[in-house]
């Protein structure tokens, strides 16, 4: 399945469930639209996830022995205008992470630094990293002394 088809896909199952003994409740009829049910649950997940990636890239970055980057595609994809929403998709699935989880993070030794820098700027930062095929990050990646995944727990 396309990543775009996954991200907005509506689940086979449609259950209706209702519950006996308790008063009505005006919002109880409510209806959501399953595309935006990741919203808030995701959102904090994701600002969790981004918190503890910014808190690794800070102690990593101030021993001052060791680079680290932001390397997988930990961002959110673009709510506001559906385009560019599939393009964020397409982007990915282009640069081959359709079925491939790249870590969060990528390390560096010190001695690095500068020409790790110099790569990731040439792609574009590192926001640009997941939208590039992993072929064409092979010297970067040559040069990655560790790469981390980082997770939050609730």
């Amino acid at each position: 399945m396309h990543p775009f088809e996954h991200a907005i896909s509506v689940p086979d199952e449609d259950l209706e469930l209702e519950l006996f003994g308790h008063p009505w409740l005006s919002w109880a009829e409510f209806l959501l639209n399953p595309r935006r049910l990741r919203g808030s649950d995701f959102l904090m997940r994701w600002s969790q996830g981004a918190w503890s990636e910014e808190r690794v890239i800070q102690a990593i970055n101030e021993t001052g022995q060791y680079l680290a980057i932001p390397y997988g595609p930990s961002g959110v994809a673009p709510d506001d205008d559906p385009r560019k929403f599939e393009l964020y998709f397409e982007r990915l699935e282009k640069a081959g992470l359709g079925g491939l989880k790249r870590p969060d993070l990528l390390v560096f030794a010190q001695q690095h630094h500068n020409q790790a820098e110099a790569i990731v700027k040439r792609h574009g930062g590192p926001e640009e990293l997941p939208f590039i095929p992993e072929e064409n990050l092979r010297d970067l990646l040559a040069l990655t002394l560790l790469a981390i995944e980082c997770e939050n727990s609730l």
